[in-house]
């Protein structure tokens, strides 16, 4: 069973490590991870039967609301999902204008530090900090919004610098079809929805990792939602946190086949070489999304006719782990490892994966920030200061 640390009282002493490591930010009820155990919840939920039975939209509510929604409730919020959908005109110049070669992440939030300029809401915070409830209302709105118009944007930039025009939503469509619909232009079939819904709820949130921690230092301040999450789009751009399933995918293209994997594996090993979509920070455990997305990379692959690049993960994972229990070190696939192949058999181009893994987590960044806005308080740490105090100054023709 996982182990919780119960109830904290502020203040706290602790143990900090490099990176904040150890650091208590806030106390949360949005989301869980057990890395020991590799166990990982949303609300009180396991990721597996999230992901069974769950959609992306439905479970973007739970993370906000703190609850599953009933059918009222989840027909509300998708019609305000598809109210922000529409990309406004403002931000698609700013898509077409930005160079076509541009890095996907840094067009994305700059698509949505845009938006934020449109959105006459957005901002309103602010203002209504005297008065938490009109706050919470208002950037929950926003929030929404700043939900659905990231997924379009992140599409359109997709489409944008393949020269394609912009696809509008369709009301017919869930939220993460319509994400696949509005990139590629074609609808998806229900594999494919499936994946897709699956990919999004995996991404959606992940303890205080950089990107969250990022857009609640941000909100922290007082600032506007779109503010928040392009900062957090920005954190998330790094290949220490969203882009190394591009490693992982590089890597496995490498091999070729499954008949490969034994000596690749065994090579890397003797010349001391990370394998690329193993081990993580917080598990020491198989991670549980790596778990859920390898049977559906599975399912997606025999459907597509591309098994040979299934075989060959499992080829490679097969035997890391028997290499590492041989060495006394085990280690296990984390997230990035299938999320990767995934991907490639959907059709999207690397550059666009973490552009994905950002939609999926826009979710999570916005019930973070919400989370913590009834009682907020401006982050603010110390650093611990190692430089002289008691230099005098020479002037500049006394310098050498």
């Amino acid at each position: 069973m996982p182990k919780f640390l119960g109830k904290v009282e502020f203040p706290v002493t602790i143990e900090l490590g490099r990176g904040l490591e150890g650091a208590i930010t806030n106390i949360t009820k949005i989301g869980y991870v057990d890395g020991e155990a590799g166990h990982l919840n949303y609300r009180g939920y396991p990721i597996e039967g999230l992901c069974e039975h769950g959609n992306y939209s439905e479970i973007a509510y739970l993370l906000m609301f703190g609850k599953l929604p009933n059918r009222a409730e989840q027909d509300a919020f998708s019609a305000k999902l598809q109210a922000g959908a529409p990309l406004p005109p403002a931000v698609v110049k700013v898509i077409d204008a930005l160079p076509k070669d541009a890095n996907p992440m840094n067009a994305l939030q700059a698509a949505v530090a845009a938006a934020g300029c449109v959105d006459r809401e957005a901002g309103m915070v602010a203002t209504h900090a005297s008065d938490p409830a009109s706050s919470i209302e208002t950037e929950t709105n926003v929030g929404i919004r700043v939900l659905s118009v990231t997924r379009t944007a992140a599409a359109y930039i997709a489409r944008s610098r393949e020269g394609k025009p912009i696809v509008t939503p369709d009301s017919s469509l869930s939220f993460a079809a319509n994400y696949y619909y509005m990139m590629t232009g074609q609808k998806p079939d229900a594999i494919t929805t499936k994946v897709m819904d699956v990919l999004l709820i995996l991404q959606a949130d992940h303890g205080m990792n950089a990107s969250t921690f990022a857009a609640m230092i941000v909100h922290s301040s007082m600032s506007d939602m779109y503010s928040t999450v392009a900062a957090a789009i920005g954190s998330l751009r790094g290949p220490l946190h969203g882009a190394a399933n591009q490693a992982a995918l590089d890597d496995l293209l490498t091999v070729g086949g499954p008949e490969n994997a034994k000596a690749w594996v065994e090579d890397r090993m003797a010349k001391g070489q990370k394998v690329m979509g193993f081990g993580h920070r917080v598990y020491k455990a198989y991670d549980p999304r790596a778990t859920v997305l390898k049977r559906y990379a599975e399912q997606l692959c025999k459907q597509r006719g591309m098994e040979k690049i299934y075989q060959t993960a499992a080829a490679i994972e097969e035997h890391v782990l028997a290499a590492m229990k041989q060495a006394g070190k085990p280690i296990f696939p984390n997230v990035d490892f299938y999320s990767g192949v995934v991907y490639h058999v959907l059709g999207f181009a690397a550059p666009f994966f973490p552009v994905i893994f950002a939609v999926g987590r826009t979710a999570g960044w916005v019930s973070r920030v919400l989370e913590y806005l009834p009682e907020n308080r401006l982050f603010r740490p110390r650093a611990v200061y190692n430089g002289d105090t008691d230099l005098k100054y020479t002037p500049m023709s006394d310098r050498k």
